[in-house]
């Protein structure tokens, strides 16, 4: 069962989280069309043996969204390690999947959080590096179908895009879910914030990494995993066959199981 979610404001700036058991903090990061709840598997999976925590991003779920100044891969990192500093959870295994990825390597660049692992799931670049043209087009092009089709619609459309064929039909079900309670506002200043990043200028390069990526994903390919892990000294890579691009619902089993053989073998 999902844990409940509790309320706090940092700065005043109100986020919201989960969190089931206790020991080393494993934290989730989800992406851009994912919340806390997206976790449930894995707080299953990990509680019994960590204190998961899981949050909202600004703007989804109960947490605040960012002023329009701060809609920047900063602004997001920012909010996080302020969160993880108040459950004192800075010396943690950060897990973020997709835009969560970049979230946590900005975070961990920084300073902001000192963590004992990174795992950078399904990650993407940001298009912030792409000729301006190319980044405006790709930009309006995303809000006009959102604008379009409304959130829950835009769920199920990009569900078929992004789920690999070969997930069985009630995991697929539930990555839709997911995604349908995502919310307009939340989704479309994600979307500027990953539009003016590059997960590239962010990367640390110090912090033990893992990198996953699956061969059904069209969003982060596995060739884009092997070039983010390429620039990490030591990081290892994960290519999976048969999953798309949401690993912790498609396959939960066999990503926590990588994940944990990775964090306990620090």
């Amino acid at each position: 069962m999902i844990p409940a979610l509790q309320l706090m404001e940092i700065d005043g700036h109100r986020i919201a989280w989960r969190e089931a058991g206790s020991g080393m903090p494993l934290v989730l990061v989800h992406g851009i069309g994912g919340h806390s709840g997206s976790w449930e598997n894995q707080f299953v999976s990990f509680a019994p043996d960590y204190r998961v925590i899981a949050w909202d991003a600004p703007g989804y779920g109960k947490s605040e969204a960012l002023a329009d100044d701060a809609l920047t891969v900063e602004g997001y990192a920012s909010s996080l390690a302020g969160l993880l500093r108040a459950l004192d959870a800075e010396h943690s295994h950060l897990i973020g999947h997709s835009l969560g990825a970049v979230i946590i390597s900005a975070a961990s660049q920084q300073g902001a959080t000192q963590p004992r692992s990174l795992t950078l799931l399904q990650p993407v670049t940001g298009t912030g590096k792409l000729p301006f043209d190319e980044r405006e087009r790709i930009r309006l092009a995303r809000i006009a179908d959102m604008k379009r089709l409304g959130p829950v619609r835009f769920a199920v459309e990009r569900g078929v895009q992004i789920l690999s064929r070969l997930t069985p039909a009630d995991r697929a079900e539930q990555a839709v879910a997911v995604m349908k309670l995502v919310p307009e506002s939340g989704y479309l200043a994600a979307w500027e914030m990953m539009c003016r990043a590059d997960i590239f200028s962010v990367l640390n390069k110090k912090c033990r990494t893992q990198v996953i990526c699956c061969a059904d994903d069209p969003v982060s390919p596995p060739a884009t995993g092997q070039e983010i892990a390429a620039q990490i000294p030591d990081a290892q890579f994960h290519s999976v066959a048969n999953i798309g691009h949401y690993a912790s619902i498609e396959a939960p089993e066999l990503l926590d199981d990588l994940i944990r053989r990775f964090i306990v073998s620090e």
